[in-house]
């Protein structure tokens, strides 16, 4: 842990160092916290009114063998190049050492990739070698080519395109569902290297996300999910085991219930509960979908005939959910953050819905705690969102604390 923050501290030292050799430059770009305020305040705004803006992240690539002091040089050349060409109204901050962000407001994808082109020549005609990469935040759809890659000359080789369309309609949601990709053929985003478009921030952790602009918050979060899961197991162990023996006692069928969901950056994993349904309960889903009480594509029926007995015990004292710990202990998972929903469900949310994703799923969230405020499934994303947004520690023992009245209200199967 120590050695931990002296890395830290020293780290700290040398970017200080180097934003230091920027000069009067330094108080024309933000500091990487209000770059991130800036970007989720653009982020909400863009999603309200429905219109583009792009993200572009500009990195210094430093050479093997070169001076610090040579790499300052580059690295104010970098700068002023940026300062110059950009328009004024473009916001510009540092994200780390040599990394720069640039959010270009109401800029459709044309535009960005204008912008990635010109940056692209010029850099390369200062003699610097950079890595430029586009995000492009666009309610109203992309061009057929999206995700391409290339060095910084301009060579470019088209990317594998990966696609969700928007849906508002009910019977899309279906359809969006049966057709979306297989979860054991889906792989992380790729990063693209020295030029990229990338044309969808749909499954990927922007720069600047609480999660990741603060590490110290990050390591102890994570701390708190290992030794809260941990003790949780050990205290909750023996009414795992006696729930395990009354559902094969009932049934016979298998004790706990396994589910692919979306976790972190799109990234699918087996969620684990106890069954609290008849075997094979998924295959009569699309039976029953036209009695969801749910709007968008979450599936919820207020009395679900599959719900055994059994079950219905368990749900109601969010038994169900304690093997969900061992996903907590694996990483799939934290003890707070929006609640994973089941592959297909998830692929078929809208655009901005995908933000969730930006950090672990949990065990619970706010919405577990006001399921009452939440009418509509936009609700329910809105809740997941300002979670997101207000990310931290107080907020998450706040919640957990909410979490422990649930159960001991019988309010679990709500």
């Amino acid at each position: 842990m120590f050695s931990f923050l002296k890395k830290e501290r020293r780290e700290r030292l040398l970017r200080w160092k180097d934003e230091a050799s920027l000069g009067r430059r330094r108080v024309l770009l933000l500091s990487s916290r209000q770059f991130d305020r800036e970007l989720n305040r653009e982020r909400l705004r863009a999603t309200r009114r429905s219109i583009p803006f792009c993200l572009l992240t500009v990195e210094l690539l430093t050479k093997a063998g070169s001076t610090r002091r040579n790499t300052n040089k580059q690295n104010r050349q970098l700068v002023d190049l940026l300062l110059r060409n950009l328009r004024v109204t473009d916001e510009k901050g540092i994200l780390a050492t040599f990394r720069y962000g640039v959010l270009l407001v109401d800029t459709p994808e044309m535009g960005g990739r204008a912008v990635l082109d010109r940056l692209s020549r010029l850099t390369s005609a200062a003699g610097l070698e950079v890595r430029l990469h586009l995000q492009v935040h666009d309610p109203n759809g992309f061009s057929e080519d999206n995700d391409l890659d290339g060095d910084a000359s301009g060579d470019r080789r088209a990317g594998e395109r990966r696609k969700d369309d928007p849906a508002d309609k009910q019977e899309n949601w279906v359809r969006l569902a049966e057709s979306s990709p297989d979860p054991s053929a889906s792989t992380a985003p790729q990063t693209l290297s020295h030029s990229g478009v990338q044309s969808s921030i749909d499954d990927l952790s922007l720069v600047g996300t609480p999660q990741q602009s603060n590490h110290a918050g990050l390591w102890l979060k994570r701390g708190i999910d290992l030794a809260g899961a941990s003790v949780g197991l050990i205290l909750a162990g023996p009414a795992i085991l006696a729930a395990v023996a009354v559902i094969k006692w009932t049934d016979g069928g298998p004790a706990f219930f396994r589910q692919t969901r979306e976790g972190q950056n799109g990234r699918p994993f087996t969620i684990l509960k106890l069954r609290t349904m008849i075997v094979d309960a998924e295959k009569f889903q699309a039976e029953l979908r036209a009695e969801s009480h749910r709007d968008g594509p979450a599936f919820k029926i207020s009395r679900d005939p599959r719900v055994t007995k059994v079950g219905h015990f368990l749900r109601a004292t969010c038994l169900d959910e304690l093997p969900q710990l061992i996903n907590v202990l694996k990483g799939d998972m934290s003890l707070v953050g929006p609640r994973p929903l089941p592959w297909h469900e998830s692929r078929a949310c809208e655009r901005w819905h995908r933000r969730r994703l930006d950090v672990r799923p949990g065990l619970t969230c706010t919405w577990q705690v006001n399921k009452g405020k939440a009418v509509t499934f936009d609700d329910w994303m809105r809740m997941d969102l300002r979670y997101i947004d207000q990310l931290g520690l107080f907020q998450d023992l706040r919640l957990i604390a909410q979490t422990v009245v649930v159960p001991v209200t019988g309010r679990g199967g709500e």
